[in-house]
């Protein structure tokens, strides 16, 4: 039998500067003895975000001190992503907050709507930026590295309109819970204008993003449920509490979001 191995996944808060922008910095380290037969499936959920990924080193590897060897652009995901097989023994990574897309990756958010992307194609000057991150001697000094990076881009982003922050932060509030189709009005723009804001600055259309939101306080929901009482997670109260008409619909989400039905997950 395959003993799997765990992987070392760590979140690390942005500095001051960038707190609007990015929702964390992570780093995902994978242990020397790794290999594709002892490195467990890794499911990565949609959340409404675009991340900038750099790979370092190939996982079984003694030392994470290589090179970067894979460096893409993450868009929004409308489903989950199953990372399974070789992969590299670092990551870094950032998380930008839902509707910081466009200001993040320079390209249309839709674009890259369940996509990864070279780096080379969203950066003029990527062979540079990755060199110079590559040349640390350290995961910190490399952290520090990529902070600087990102601050570099931002630094010349195309604003994010205030239509977008307000739908963004009414749909995060009420965890996907709400009327998307008065949304608009709500905020003093139309729908159509509000559809193709969200495509240019999030990626996924208003309804999908509170659909993802909805389903990820679901999760969260029943993993704090589980937490404190094992095995036991009362599914129709959540689904309830978050405005599921019935319990098929929320099946439907749940699955189509996590990638398990509620029971599957429970397993």
């Amino acid at each position: 039998m395959v003993e799997h191995i765990a992987e070392r996944y760590a979140e690390h808060a942005p500095p001051a500067d960038l707190t609007q922008y990015v929702a964390c910095f992570w780093t995902r380290l994978a242990p020397a003895s790794a290999s594709p037969e002892t490195t467990p499936a890794h499911r990565v959920l949609p959340d409404g975000c675009v991340d900038i990924v750099l790979g370092f080193g190939r996982s079984g590897e003694a030392s994470a001190s290589n090179s970067v060897t894979e460096a893409m652009g993450v868009g929004a995901m409308t489903r989950p992503l199953v990372v399974t097989g070789e992969r590299p023994r670092l990551y870094l990574g950032v998380r930008f907050r839902p509707g910081y897309a466009f200001a993040a990756l320079g390209v249309p958010a839709s674009a890259l709507t369940d996509e990864r992307v070279s780096y080379a194609l969203l950066a003029n000057d990527a062979a540079n930026e990755l060199d110079s991150i590559s040349a640390q001697t350290s995961t910190e000094a490399r952290l520090r590295a990529f902070v600087e990076l990102v601050r570099r881009r931002l630094a010349v982003a195309v604003a994010v309109p205030a239509s977008v922050r307000a739908a963004v932060r009414r749909i995060a509030i009420a965890h996907g819970n709400l009327r998307v189709a008065t949304l608009a009005s709500t905020i003093g723009i139309t729908r159509q204008q509000l559809a193709r804001q969200f495509a240019t600055h999030v990626g996924v259309p208003p309804k999908t993003f509170a659909r993802v939101m909805r389903a990820r306080e679901a999760l969260a929901r029943a993993d704090a449920a589980r937490a404190a009482y094992p095995r036991t997670v009362d599914w129709s109260a959540i689904a309830y509490d978050l405005g599921y008409y019935d319990q098929p619909h929320f099946i439907d989400d749940f699955k189509a979001i996590v990638g398990t039905t509620p029971s599957e997950w429970m397993r």
